[in-house]
């Protein structure tokens, strides 16, 4: 193409095969199928309130000021992951992961499926760590499953079967609209 001259340069069609309706409608379902199949692969990672991931990410919650975290509460919160079994590495994104929620004012709901693509435990290498690390993890489950004062309202399911339901209905409206939507 020449920027000068009287020659206007000449626009090609674009003659590339366009996909049939059969075509379109097969691609649709396995996009819908994929759907589905990332919908049941993501219910077998949801936290339970015993992970020690997400008992992690609740520890770190109470111990923020605001949106800080002061060192000496992000030290023994590493301590707590290191005895959990959290490599260090996850625990630190776990920390970032909620001190950004609560920059943004959201709750840490939000975070769990990210929190749950985190590996859950370190492989025990003889069984007399392995009882160790279970003791440890049921003593912080008695301790952060009780409340600590008498008029904190214990921890609910009912956030949790709220957003699977919108979820899956989500879910469905998708595969609904690539399956039989034009």
């Amino acid at each position: 193409m020449r920027l000068t001259g009287s020659r206007i340069p000449r626009l090609v069609p674009d003659e590339r095969p366009r996909p049939d309706a059969r075509a379109e409608s097969v691609y649709r379902k396995a996009v819908a199928h994929e759907m589905l199949q990332a919908r049941e692969s993501a219910r077998g990672r949801a936290l339970d309130p015993f992970d020690a991931r997400w008992q992690f990410a609740t520890a770190i919650e109470r111990a923020l000021q605001g949106s800080t975290l002061a060192y000496e509460d992000r030290q023994r919160l590493l301590g707590l992951a290191t005895r959990l079994g959290i490599r260090d590495f996850d625990a630190h994104l776990i920390v970032a992961l909620v001190q950004d929620r609560s920059r943004r004012g959201e709750s840490i709901e939000g975070a769990a499926p990210t929190i749950a693509l985190l590996p859950l435990q370190r492989a025990a290498s003889t069984s007399s760590t392995a009882r160790r690390q279970h003791s440890d993890t049921t003593t912080v489950r008695t301790a952060t499953v009780e409340p600590t004062d008498a008029h904190e309202p214990t921890s609910s399911a009912t956030p949790w079967i709220v957003a699977m339901i919108a979820a899956i209905a989500i879910d469905a409206a998708l595969i609904a609209w690539l399956m039989f939507g034009s």
